[in-house]
C-alpha cells in the first residue's frame, strides 16, 4: 500500500460501497444528488484501481423509486430478491460432524461465514444494527469490516479475510440479473467485484 492517505482513501471507498447495499436513507440519497457522492466514488475507484463504471447513469429517478428498487432487488425475503448475505451462497457448514439434513446445502442464513463474522465482531467489540444482527455476513457488514481491516490489520490478514468472505460475489451478481432488470445493483456489484480483485492484486 502506498502511504497512509491511499489506505484511508481505499477504506473510504469500501465504506461508501457498504452504504449502497443498505436500505437507502434520505441522507444517502441527498449525498448522491446534492454532494456528488457517486461521482466522487467513481473517480476514486478509477484513480486507485483503473476501473471505470458509472453508477449515476443508472440511479433511479427519485428517492421513492430507489427504496422500491432496494426492496425488490436485494432487500426483501418476500420477493425473488437476491439477498446479499454470504451464507446463502455457500454450503451451510463445512463441519463434517454436523448431522443436520441441510448441513451441506446452500440457501440458509447463519452458516459458517456468519459465525466467523460474529466471532470477529465480538473480538473487536463492534456492534451492528439490530436489523442486521440475524445476518452478520450481510455484504454491508463485510465491507465495513474490510474498511476497518485496511486501516488496522496486517496485509496478510486482509488478504485472508478477502479470500474467505468475498468469493461468492459472482454468484450473487448472477442472481441479481434474475431478480431485476434494473441495472443499478448489477452495476454496483460489478464495480465491487472489480474493486475487490484489484485491491487484492495491487495492494496485498
Amino acid at each position: 500500500m502506498n502511504g497512509l492517505n491511499n489506505k484511508t482513501d481505499c477504506a473510504d471507498d469500501f465504506l461508501i460501497l457498504a452504504d449502497l447495499y443498505k436500505l437507502p436513507t434520505r441522507e444517502i440519497w441527498n449525498e448522491m444528488k446534492e454532494q456528488d457522492l457517486l461521482k466522487r466514488l467513481e473517480a476514486s475507484i478509477k484513480d486507485h484501481y483503473n476501473i471505470a463504471l458509472s453508477l449515476e447513469e443508472v440511479l433511479p429517478e427519485n428517492y421513492a423509486e430507489f427504496q422500491e428498487l432496494y426492496r425488490n432487488s436485494i432487500g426483501s425475503t418476500q420477493t425473488a430478491a437476491a439477498l446479499p448475505i454470504e451464507s446463502l451462497y455457500k454450503p451451510w457448514t463445512q463441519d463434517e460432524t454436523c448431522t443436520l439434513p441441510f448441513a451441506r446445502d446452500k440457501g440458509y442464513v447463519l452458516g459458517d461465514s456468519a459465525l466467523h463474522i460474529n466471532y470477529l465482531l465480538e473480538k473487536l467489540k463492534i456492534e451492528i444494527p439490530v436489523e442486521l444482527q440475524s445476518m452478520p455476513d450481510h455484504l454491508a457488514i463485510l465491507l465495513e469490516l474490510l474498511a476497518y481491516f485496511i486501516e488496522h490489520a496486517p496485509e496478510h490478514f486482509i488478504a485472508e479475510y478477502m479470500d474467505d468472505h468475498f468469493d461468492w460475489l459472482d454468484e450473487f451478481e448472477s442472481q441479481l440479473s434474475a431478480a431485476t432488470e434494473h441495472l443499478f445493483y448489477q452495476r454496483l456489484t460489478r464495480l465491487l467485484i472489480g474493486t475487490v480483485k484489484a485491491y487484492r492484486t495491487n495492494y496485498l
